[in-house]
């Protein structure tokens, strides 16, 4: 019989436990080329975020997006990007290793899965961002076509005919709650109404009427005051018929659910930043804008 050496063990044993303990430097080699892979596409997709969020901004100042669903959009970029940078900065941990052990090997096969359905994740929200920032998200209404002058009151002819006013942001609403179904959306309705700087006659009906609703009932509004009320008043209305009209629509219940009506008064803000003519008693500032935005939960 013949007697094995105690080198021939010790070296045999250190064979055994490398065998068991680590994984051959093919295998790491591939995964963490994989892994890099993964989070080159996860770096392209936060530039491409980037670019989505200064389009946003953009369409924000140009008065194209509504302030309500710009921040919602721009803090749903800023969440997407931190949980990119954090799967970045671990990733990179894992590239730098050198020797893997078997705990170390499942935890980066851990992380190179968890890595391709987070980027997985992240495109599809990407996709859904790029379809609504791109996407003309306002209907611009001009008052005179809804309101007689001095009034913010729509007539019960107009209330009748509303529905041509409101189709074409119904439409694109359904649109994005069909095209995306894996996505629970929430949806915001805002109105902004805006108003001409004409002088409102100091005890007039529509002075008082105005001052009543700011509940005022010794000082004497300014005129700059006034006008807002005004545009806030019509904006209000814009909501009420858009709510009406929404509940008419007995076919689709996706925005009755999970919506937000907002309404805001602007006065005598200039509604187009880009038209630089305006006149105090100019009919184009006379509008309400009708924005909608749907968010995924």
């Amino acid at each position: 019989m013949h007697k094995i050496s105690i080198p021939f063990l010790l070296v045999s044993l250190a064979f055994i436990v490398c065998l068991y303990s680590c994984v051959s430097h093919r295998k790491v080699a591939t995964a963490k080329k994989d892994l890099k892979s993964v989070d080159s596409v996860l770096v392209q997709q936060q530039k491409t975020l980037d670019n989505l969020d200064e389009l946003r901004r953009i369409k924000q100042e140009e008065n194209e997006m509504d302030d309500t669903s710009s921040s919602r959009i721009n803090k749903y970029i800023s969440k997407t990007r931190t949980e990119i940078g954090k799967m970045h900065e671990d990733n990179t941990i894992l590239f730098g290793e050198t020797t893997i052990e078997r705990a170390d090997w499942l935890r980066l096969l851990k992380t190179l899965a968890f890595a391709r359905n987070s980027s997985k994740s992240i495109g599809d929200k990407i996709l859904f961002l790029t379809d609504l920032i791109n996407q003309n998200t306002v209907v611009k209404i001009d008052q005179d076509v809804l309101f007689e002058p001095g009034s913010y009151i729509v007539s019960v002819a107009m209330a009748s005919a509303i529905s041509r006013l409101f189709e074409p942001a119904a439409v694109e609403i359904d649109r994005f709650t069909q095209k995306y179904p894996e996505f629970p959306l929430s949806l915001v309705i805002t109105a902004k109404g805006y108003a001409d700087a004409t002088t409102i006659a100091e005890g007039s009906t529509l002075y008082r009427e105005l001052k009543e609703k700011m509940k005022l009932s010794g000082t004497e509004p300014d005129n700059k005051a006034l006008n807002k009320e005004l545009s806030n008043a019509r904006a209000q209305e814009v909501i009420n018929l858009f709510k009406k009209f929404a509940a008419s629509r007995a076919g689709n219940k996706s925005y009755l659910r999970n919506v937000l009506y907002l309404h805001e008064a602007k006065g005598e803000i200039l509604p187009n930043p880009k038209i630089t003519d305006y006149k105090v008693d100019d009919a184009r500032r006379r509008v309400v804008y009708l924005f909608w935005s749907v968010f995924p939960e």
